[in-house]
């Protein structure tokens, strides 16, 4: 790819959902809806999965039961829009901060610690509740999967375009590298739920980016 080209995980924007045209039903309809999400991953980052029922959905929302029916029939259709919105969320957060590094090596290094930066916050601890809670729930189980084989393309393909940028075409190593990262990082952020020395947990990271200095290394020699 030229290295003046857009790139759709980095230089291009996701599309959002359209915001409602008008200012009547359809946009309180949409602020509802925003607000039973916001409430959803406020239950899931507090009290985890199991506990985040839709009676307690609703009234951290401040939503009447019916309302929240008629947005999400199911509880399995809020979690799955929770999910959605947090990894287009967190998609935009990345490429925001990414684009304001300049490209090549620096860019490079760059990617992880952008990931750590949306992996601190509430939102993935509540996706990874998900994760785990889909396990046991036949019907988010059916669907969850898609939604994170989107995620975790978007998050294997950034890496790969940007080595190109700097002439590493290794992209079986570069996938592994990403996998592995972000395998790490997961870890980390559970750690971080019950270390009471986040220090501890910074320190960790600081050595997982060492990693990919030498990472780097390698790869710089092997071209």
């Amino acid at each position: 790819m030229p290295h003046g080209a857009d790139r759709l995980t980095i230089e291009g924007e996701p599309a959002a959902p359209a915001l409602p045209p008008g200012n009547g039903h359809a946009q309180r309809s949409a602020a509802t809806r925003l607000r039973l999400i916001e409430a959803a991953i406020d239950c899931l980052y507090r009290t985890g999965y199991g506990a985040t029922t839709t009676v307690a959905i609703a009234q951290t929302a401040g939503v009447s039961r019916g309302a929240m029916l008629h947005q999400f029939p199911t509880r399995a259709d809020l979690i799955i829009a929770v999910a959605e919105h947090i990894v287009r969320e967190q998609d935009l957060r990345r490429r925001q901060i990414l684009r304001a590094v300049p490209r090549g090596v620096e860019r490079f290094r760059a990617i992880t610690a952008a990931v750590w930066d949306t992996m601190k916050e509430p939102a993935s601890m509540a996706l990874l509740e998900i994760m785990l809670g889909s396990r046991s729930d036949p019907e988010l189980s059916a669907r969850f999967p898609a939604v994170m084989r989107g995620a975790e393309a978007r998050l294997a393909s950034g890496p790969i375009e940007v080595a190109r940028d700097i002439g590493f075409e290794q992209d079986d190593l570069i996938h592994a590298m990403s996998r592995l990262h972000l395998a790490a990082m997961r870890g980390l952020a559970i750690e971080r739920l019950f270390q009471t020395d986040e220090g501890r947990v910074d320190d960790a990271f600081e050595l997982l980016t060492w990693y990919k200095d030498q990472f780097l290394l390698r790869l710089s020699e092997a071209t």
